[in-house]
């Protein structure tokens, strides 16, 4: 398979040595820095009696990270000596922060010891934890056990602004940042982190046909279209939930470090480490896991790590025939070689397996249907990671390896009532005979796909200590992506050909045949700590550029090159030694751009096939009484040369305080989504012969464009009549754009002694904005004589304003845990629009005062001409369905009444061995429903009450 062209190899050279310049470049203007004494920080990390914990995290100011081995040791070579702020981090165990000083005699040693996670800890985190400079949350350990997850997916809930979704198998699970309803755009442009690898989902091309049915996988509305994640972001389903360490997400600007995203980051971390044996037992109405998982030292050193969990779920049990399996296993292997050496090398290997299979069974009740489907996602995924010790002027060298591949298969079986009648395999333009094919029949058609990524980055930085407290850390990196597909893709009988009627029809297509894409980037980026009095100023800033290499004979288009700049700051104006308050009060502010590149869906799309009938004949059973032509048109060029990768800019303010026990943020967000993925109508003209034969005609022939037959004893030619068809087919577009405003917010109140309690609000302002971008096609139907185009301006505006209360009750002494949360929904509204670049509205009323009306810009007929529209044409009855029209209530806003839920979160120890968890979703079974005061529709408000339970062993 060719990847690369002559003209892409020279354009891949000169940009390896653009990144070389740059990377140099950035070296050059490091900060010089006055001499200060070289020494080392050595330490031990151990557990509360005092035993080695093997492969805990140290990290130093947010920069330098170390490992700890079996004895519990770490080292920090050619560290000077100054002040750093330290935090400790292991499987099982609380992290730990502190403060320590590394001194000119080189006599420290830093010994810190862990607490292993247990309810008996004073404090314990079940809600999501925002960090510093910029809007970040993790999601801990202790939250992860609390809220009982399924996916990844339900993690989610814990973020500001975020509602409760009953926790299921069944449904895709993606993540949507910053949402109030799903969009295949945010879940595209969503990076999925796993294990410091980033989960692509860029090979991806289940789908029918995209110039047929865009990102469809199924004809038919059989449920499987919502099982498919082409054009979209990552299933999260592929990654069992229980063998998850922590979760963080970056809804703000993210590093330079991640690229090939627009909404957010979602890190995973999965358990690595020692770990006791833990069984797990999930059940509710609707599903069942078992989850078993343990971590071992190995006798040569280092750990090991083991989970596997099966589930099994149904969105009704009363329909079993419909039904989601899933098994997942993962491991983690970790390790430090040369430890004992100046040059350390850490060394982890991060191994998982998915199989996700989506089907519909057949059922003995209902076996009239003869229908069946099966939706298989089976995959796995390497990683090799970490780092090696140089010592020199680049002291360390970070790198990750990974390689994804996956089998996709959907099959499908249906019932064709009413077939085309007559149907060809042409793959050319031009006439061909065809073939009969007037009863009814079975199809079977299978779409294969087997997506794989290969995936490198190297980096390195330099850490530069400014005095005893200021630093000054350096990061550079490369980084190489390939995504590439070898499936066989869409496959079917011929003769027995999936669809029922239709001007475009479907062709087997192999994936086989699609380049791979290749991306290369390079990024560098200084986070500083500087101390300006007992003031503090943290930035963050980067510039992060990236190559998209393409095969410029089919995409028909060059490469796509972006530059992304990035920065974070917080200012610390407050804190215990300036005032009597605060403990700490900071401002901070961000500003970013980050671009998602097309995948293989829209960068290689399906042809498109039109098949004409221009005779369909059947006489007699006598052979030559019956012939059957069809005239194909084949549209090839179905790129989209001028399409662009997605691109965001955002920017936001906040404020974050701590008062005593009490702390919490408010953040104000701008974001801007522009020329967003999508397919767009194309208007195509089929022109072609028909083939007039008269009743009683045989013995009929086909050569060379003329068709011959028998009729009252003398031979015939046909006459010939034009034909003349008006078609449309989807192209790739950027077709929609998005617009956000939003305010988020989360306080902890800290804990009321008397009660065990305390209380954590969190809550959001969303104010969503999306509109077409390109212009769209009226299309009425092949018999109409006209084609119009309606502006671009559509959209749809919401809001929606949420605040959850957490009543956190935690009794160390008994070992449990309870959360109920009140969740608020103050205010929901939607209304659609239809807009100009300056918002100014596209349209008007009608002479009859009955409808809203949106001109056209104008129209086509049959023969190609273009008609500039007038507004007198609305009245006419030949054009006026070529408006868009809207009833009076049309672009009137629909506003929701405040509405409450209530939830409910139980975890009990028994012992040390055993853990059991409950969890309740609109406990009080609270059932309110909207009416839509424009369209009288009828809406639930609440999810549908849940009940699921969780029981763990530990051995």
């Amino acid at each position: 398979m060719q990847l690369y062209s002559e003209r892409d190899m020279t354009k891949r050279d000169g940009l390896l040595r653009k990144i070389l310049r740059i990377v140099t470049v950035a070296f050059f203007f490091c900060p010089l820095i006055h001499a200060q004494t070289t020494n080392g920080l050595r330490g031990v990390v151990t557990d509360t009696k005092g035993n080695p914990v093997e492969t805990a995290s140290i990290v130093l100011n947010n920069s330098l990270i170390a490992m700890s081995d079996a004895q519990g040791n770490f080292n920090f070579t050619n560290v000077k000596t100054g002040e750093y702020e330290y935090r400790v981090s292991c499987l099982g165990f609380e992290e730990m922060r502190g403060k320590t000083t590394v001194k000119a005699d080189g006599t420290d040693r830093l010994v810190v010891r862990l607490k292993p996670l247990t309810l008996t800890l004073r404090e314990v985190t079940v809600t999501a934890n925002q960090q510093a400079m910029g809007s970040k949350s993790v999601i801990g350990q202790d939250a992860i056990r609390h809220i009982q997850p399924k996916s990844v997916a339900d993690m989610l809930q814990l973020l500001p602004g975020a509602l409760t979704v009953n926790p299921t198998l069944n449904n895709l699970a993606q993540a949507n940042i910053r949402e109030i309803n799903e969009n295949a755009a945010n879940a595209l442009g969503t990076a999925v982190i796993l294990d410091g690898i980033p989960v692509s989902n860029d090979a991806n091309l289940q789908v029918l046909s995209t110039s047929k049915s865009g990102e469809k996988l199924s004809k038919g509305e059989d449920g499987m279209n919502k099982q498919n994640t082409a054009g979209r972001g990552s299933d999260l389903r592929t990654m069992g939930a229980d063998n998850i360490e922590s979760v963080e997400v970056i809804r703000g600007i993210p590093s330079v470090e991640y690229g090939n995203l627009t909404s957010g980051v979602v890190i995973i971390k999965t358990k690595a480490g020692y770990s006791p044996l833990e069984v797990k037992l999930k059940a509710d109405p609707f599903s069942k896991l078992a989850y078993v998982g343990k971590g071992f030292k190995l006798t040569q050193g280092g750990t090991l790590n083991v989970g596997v969990d099966w589930s099994q779920s149904y969105s009704d049990i009363r329909l079993r025939y419909q039904g989601y399996d899933r098994i997942t296993a993962s491991t983690a292997y970790s390790n430090i070689f040369n430890k004992n050496s100046a040059h350390p090398i850490t060394f982890n290997v991060n191994a998982s397996f998915y199989s996700n299979v989506n089907s519909y069974r057949k059922d003995p009740q209902l076996q009239q249907l003869d229908l069946n489907y099966k939706n298989e996602n089976t995959g796995g995924r390497l990683a090799v990671r970490g780092s090696v010790r140089l010592n020199g002027f680049f002291p360390v060298l970070t790198y990750d390896l990974s390689g994804q591949l996956a089998r996709m298969l959907d099959t499908h079986h249906d019932l064709i009532e009413n077939p085309d009648g007559v149907v060809t395999n042409s793959t050319t333009n031009g006439e061909a005979p065809a073939r009969f094919l007037t009863k009814a029949y079975y199809s079977d058609y299978r779409i294969e796909g087997i997506p794989y990524n290969l995936y490198a980055q190297v980096k390195t930085n330099k850490y530069i200590q400014l005095g005893n407290r200021d630093f000054t850390n350096v990061k550079l990196g490369l980084e190489y992506r390939l995504d590439g597909n070898e499936g066989r893709g869409l496959t079917f009988d011929i003769n027995n050909p999936p669809q029922a009627g239709g001007a475009q029809t479907l062709r087997p297509r192999s994936y086989r045949d699609i380049p791979a894409l290749q991306s290369l980037s390079a990024f560098v980026e200084d986070n500083a700590t500087l101390h300006i009095g007992v003031s503090t100023l943290q930035f963050a800033a980067g510039l992060r550029i990236s190559n998209l290499f393409l095969n410029e004979s089919k995409a028909h288009r060059p490469a796509i090159f972006v530059a992304e700049p990035r920065m974070n700051m917080e200012y610390t104006f407050l804190t215990k030694q300036n005032n009597g308050l605060f403990d700490k009060l900071a401002v901070s502010g961000g500003f970013g751009i980050s671009n998602k590149m097309p995948t293989l869906l829209y960068l290689y799309p399906n042809k498109a096939y039109f098949d004409s009938n221009s005779l369909s004949y059947m006489g007699g059973s006598d052979p030559g009484s019956s012939l059957a032509i069809m005239t194909t048109k084949v549209i090839a060029d179905t790129q989209n040369p001028d399409l662009r990768p997605t691109r965001s800019t955002k920017w936001e303010l906040g404020m974050n305080a701590r008062i005593g026990k009490m702390k919490g943020y408010v953040t104000f967000f701008r974001e801007r989504h522009r020329h967003e993925y999508g397919f767009n109508g194309q208007l195509e003209w089929l022109n072609y012969n028909i083939y007039n034969v008269p009743v009683g005609a045989s013995k009929l022939s086909y050569t060379d464009g003329t068709v011959h037959y028998e009729y009252g004893g003398t031979t015939h030619t046909a006459t010939i009549t034009p034909g003349n068809e008006m078609v449309t087919w989807g192209r790739p577009a950027n077709n929609s754009r998005s617009d956000k405003w939003g305010i988020e917010y989360s306080w902890d109140f800290g804990t009321f002694a008397p009660l065990r309690t305390s209380l954590n609000l969190d809550g959001a302002w969303f104010h969503i904005e999306r509109k077409e971008e390109c212009t769209k096609l009226n299309f009425i139907n092949k018999t109409f004589d006209y084609v119009s185009v309606l502006p671009a301006g559509k959209g749809l505006v919401e809001d929606r304003v949420n605040t959850n209360f957490r009543f956190i009750t935690h009794i160390p002494e008994v070992k449990m845990i309870f959360t109920t949360t009140l969740q608020v929904v103050w205010y929901e509204r939607s209304y659609l629009v239809y807009e100009d670049n300056h918002g100014n509205p596209r349209y008007h009323l009608s002479s009859d005062g009955t409808h809203y009306v949106v001109s056209p810009l104008g129209f086509y007929d049959r023969q190609g001409q273009w008609t500039d529209w007038q507004r007198a044409f609305e009245d006419d009855n030949r054009y006026r369905l070529l408006a868009d029209r809207y009833l009076l209530y049309g672009f009137r806003a629909d506003t929701v009444k405040p509405w409450v839920m209530f939830n409910f979160r139980f975890t009990k120890e028994l012992g040390s061995l055993a853990e059991l968890s409950f969890m309740a979703n609109n406990f009080l079974n609270i059932r309110k429903y909207h009416i839509n005061s424009n369209t009288q529709g009828k809406s639930q408000l609440h999810p549908d009450t849940y009940f699921g339970a969780e029981i763990k062993l530990k051995f």
